[in-house]
């Protein structure tokens, strides 16, 4: 009876009672900002199994997702296609005919729609810790605006109709859908510090994600040099290949690269350090056709890296100069080498480690930090952009446009299209913000072209990194999937 007696006191006692409802005060955790607000309405977010603000993925997204994505386009199949398809769209002839224009621009709509249909399938099969990760989220609702916007838009009758088509597409190009690639970097790296999904399949994700962006959106932007070189007056297509690719000097690349390099690390160090000697040796007078971005992507991230090792080299032994880097440069009837050697030590991790997205653990919240320092990936959301597009008239927002609407064909002729370059951005970050993907991005860029990336490291002495692309010209007719 004391001791019951004693605990009814306790009950009574405010002091001693513990209100478990009270929301803790969590301001010492954070030195910047105090958190002064109920977060409840926070932590619900999370816990939904659809994001609230979201415009595809609602209470209705199941029946519609059922009808229209798994029923329908899902059930499709894609289309392989060949570099020759890309560039005169099923017509022995080099001559751009009116219908031919039509007819390219009729299976670009269909073909987009089906080909996300069949990602956005892929994303669905996922764990839904994975899909839900919010950079995961980004992407699905970014997958699905494509799908969607492809879909709903009108039937291609006439010219006209193509024009407004191939702007419209244009605009998909270099709205939101541009931060579609870091996004699924990030995304992939936070599943792996939090082990929600094998790095393994993870790696195998990423890399069949990426190939299939870079078809779609050599598809796209096929489409729209044809329409442009034909509203120019241009009526005959005399490249093989399109006039996205361009005939590429291996030696200008190289140096090209090698000065963003350079400028790379004066930003890192200082204006006056000493630079590495550049040698460039083997065919160096080679000329090929490719994807000028790519080539320059390529080249600048495994020359960087040989600048950078090579630097940190010089000055840990405090050598007189730095030691030289040599790129030879070989050709065959098959594909084109080039090789980066450099006397900087040695690469220090293993082979298993060099071509995954996510590494260690340790390596993965290095390059998450990184990436959430890049402006603009952090304080965007594509639910803020699609809030701002509602509250304006489409009229204004080319890419939310779905109409046939008259256009100006100013925009499509007389000049070539600026396609927003994803790619260039991460090449122009700054030397702080080491983001710790390129070799790996690199391995599935040269995959796509029928090419391989390999790394053989000494240590102690220094790595060789040979970049093989296939040569393009033996492969216009063949006919692959997310593959040239």
């Amino acid at each position: 009876m004391r001791q019951l007696s004693c605990c009814c006191r306790q009950l009574r006692n405010p002091v001693a009672s513990f209100d478990i409802s009270r929301i803790p005060n969590f301001t010492k955790y954070s030195a910047v900002k105090p958190i002064n607000e109920d977060l409840a309405p926070h932590v619900c977010e999370t816990m939904k199994a659809f994001p609230s603000r979201s415009k595809h993925v609602n209470q209705q997204h199941y029946y519609h997702n059922w009808d229209v994505l798994i029923k329908s386009y899902a059930q499709r199949k894609p289309h392989p296609m060949s570099l020759t398809q890309l560039a005169q769209y099923y017509d022995d002839s080099t001559k751009l005919t009116k219908q031919k224009i039509i007819n390219s621009g009729k299976f670009v709509k269909e073909e987009l729609a089906i080909r996300m249909a069949q990602k956005l399938k892929l994303l669905q099969q996922l764990p839904f810790c994975v899909v839900n990760n919010f950079h995961f989220v980004q992407v699905y609702e970014s997958y699905y605006n494509i799908f969607e916007r492809f879909r709903k838009f009108p039937q291609i009758r006439t010219l006209e109709d193509n024009s407004k088509f191939a702007e419209f597409s244009t605009s998909i190009l270099r709205d939101f859908n541009t931060l579609n690639l870091p996004h699924l970097v990030m995304g992939a790296l936070e599943c792996t510090v939090l082990d929600l999904y094998p790095q393994d399949k993870m790696d195998e994700l990423l890399s069949d994600l990426m190939r299939a962006r870079i078809s779609r959106r050599l598809i796209v932007e096929e489409h729209v040099s044809i329409t442009q070189n034909y509203l120019s007056g241009k009526k005959e297509n005399k490249l093989v290949l399109g006039d996205i690719f361009q005939q590429c000097s291996a030696k200008d690349y190289i140096i090209d690269a090698s000065q963003l390099c350079q400028k790379f690390i004066r930003d890192m160090y200082f204006d006056n350090i000493a630079l590495p000697e550049l040698i460039i040796d083997g065919e160096v007078n080679l000329k090929f056709y490719f994807l000028p971005i790519h080539l320059r992507y390529l080249l600048y991230e495994i020359l960087r890296n040989a600048y950078e090792a090579t630097m940190k080299e010089y000055i840990r032994r405090g050598l007189q100069k730095p030691e030289a880097i040599t790129v030879t440069v070989i050709e065959n009837s098959q594909s084109f080498l080039f090789r980066i050697s450099d006397r900087a030590g040695g690469f220090p991790y293993n082979d298993r480690n060099i071509w995954s997205f996510g590494k260690s653990k340790e390596k993965a919240r290095e390059s998450l930090a990184n990436f959430h320092k890049l402006p603009g990936l952090q304080t965007v959301s594509i639910y803020d952009q699609l809030e701002s597009d509602l509250a304006v008239p489409s009229v204004n927002k080319p890419y939310l446009n779905t109409s046939l609407d008259p256009i100006d064909h100013s925009s499509l002729t007389g000049q070539e299209f600026k396609f927003e370059k994803p790619l260039m951005k991460l090449l122009e970050r700054s030397h702080r913000y080491k983001l710790g993907v390129g070799l790996a991005m690199c391995k599935v860029y040269a995959d796509y072209w029928n090419g391989d990336l390999a790394l053989h490291s000494i240590q102690g002495y220094g790595t060789d990194v040979v970049l093989k692309l296939g040569n393009l010209m033996n492969n216009v007719s063949k006919l692959q999937l997310d593959r040239v």
